[in-house]
């Protein structure tokens, strides 16, 4: 008998993401049903001319679906990195940015993910063992449609419309965020600052919660702390990571030290 044949088929979630505004024009989405491991944050940042939303999630659901009634202006949909838990769904958007150094594995699906043990790629196996976390049997536990294929769903591929540099400017009227080049955990790791806030939106540079993971497939060490000491240098107000909670400066200076210290013993 098959593991498939003896696990109990899974329910239909109700609704498969929550959505929730955190203030000052961004909403957090995220994907309750899935494993905690890979339950990123997406931010929706609302501009006067147009919108950003930063990180897709798994992919599982439909995420352009459940945020077609707050999508009134142009949308530009970021992936901070190219960890199959961050850029899923990001081709249901139109306008697709990344940075070049982890386009490859966003443009090819590289990193990808199917949800059962069995199937599971050996770079997401790799990435459960390096954060000391167990290898659980599916990585959801209930399915967004009476539909879905369990076994057939993969992380999908999406060709990239706009490259992102250091520097550059992502204009949304009367918001703008620069893009700061952040390395260590993925090569083309990315962060978004906004002065005017003194937000920063941190992909899985910066999180609360758990270890800042630094010894994945394409991590840099060396290159993690160096964007850390960067981004120590901000007049930081308030982070909305790519995992867990929203913190303040005062957290994120003792997340900064705790890693840098870690890194010089």
């Amino acid at each position: 008998m098959t593991y498939a044949a003896r696990r109990p088929p899974l329910p239909v979630a109700e609704r498969w993401f929550d959505v929730c505004e955190v203030g000052d024009g961004i909403t957090r989405i995220t994907e309750p049903h899935v494993h905690p491991y890979v339950r990123s944050n997406a931010w929706l940042i609302c501009g006067s001319t147009g919108h950003l939303l930063v990180d897709t999630g798994l992919g599982v659901g439909r995420l352009a679906d459940e945020l077609a009634g707050l999508l009134d202006r142009p949308v530009i949909a970021v992936a901070t990195h190219s960890h199959f838990d961050h850029f899923g769904g990001l081709g249901e958007f139109a306008e697709r940015a990344a940075h070049r150094d982890d386009g490859a594995v966003i443009e090819t699906a590289e990193d990808y993910v199917t949800l059962r043990a069995a199937t599971y790629p050996a770079a997401l196996v790799d990435e459960f063992e390096a954060a000391g976390e167990p290898v659980p049997d599916l990585l959801i536990d209930a399915l967004p449609g009476s539909a879905f294929d369990l076994d057939g769903f993969r992380t999908p591929p999406v060709g990239i419309t706009r490259w992102l540099a250091d520097g550059d400017q992502i204009d949304l009227g009367d918001r703008s965020f620069l893009v700061l080049h952040s390395p260590g955990h993925s090569p083309g790791s990315i962060c978004l600052w906004e002065a005017r806030s003194g937000a920063l939106v941190s992909g899985d540079v910066l999180v609360d919660g758990e270890p800042l993971l630094d010894q994945l497939p394409r991590s840099s060490p060396a290159d993690f702390a160096g964007s850390l000491r960067q981004l120590a240098d901000l007049p930081l107000r308030t982070v909305y990571g790519g995992h867990g909670p929203v913190f303040g400066r005062n957290r994120a200076h003792e997340i900064i030290a705790d890693y840098l210290a870690g890194a010089s013993t």
